[in-house]
């Protein structure tokens, strides 16, 4: 084993998980599994920040929204704006 690698005790795969780390070759095993396992780490935390910043967006444009709508009325522009909020916490029924 290199010297940056942990024994790992055990896991436990899925049918599918299981016949495709079968099918890799013997010695990269380790190496394929460990890269992996680092970039799903980076892909998650990714989709975690994404999801944060587009929540605060949709915060922000329902703000905007609704000073435009209370400061110069219903228009187009308003009404796209809370088009683009629709299925969010932040969508105007109105």
């Amino acid at each position: 084993m290199g010297e940056n690698m942990k024994q790992l005790i055990s896991a436990t795969l899925s049918k599918e998980a299981a016949e495709i780390y079968n099918d890799w070759e013997k010695q990269k095993k380790s190496a394929i599994l460990s890269e992996l396992i680092v970039k799903e780490n980076v892909n998650r935390l990714q989709i975690d920040a994404l999801q944060k910043q587009r929540s605060a967006t949709q915060l922000i444009i329902s703000q905007c929204m609704i000073h435009l709508l209370v400061t110069e009325g219903k228009s187009p522009l308003v009404e796209r704006m809370n088009n683009s909020l629709e299925g969010t916490i932040h969508f105007q029924y109105w």
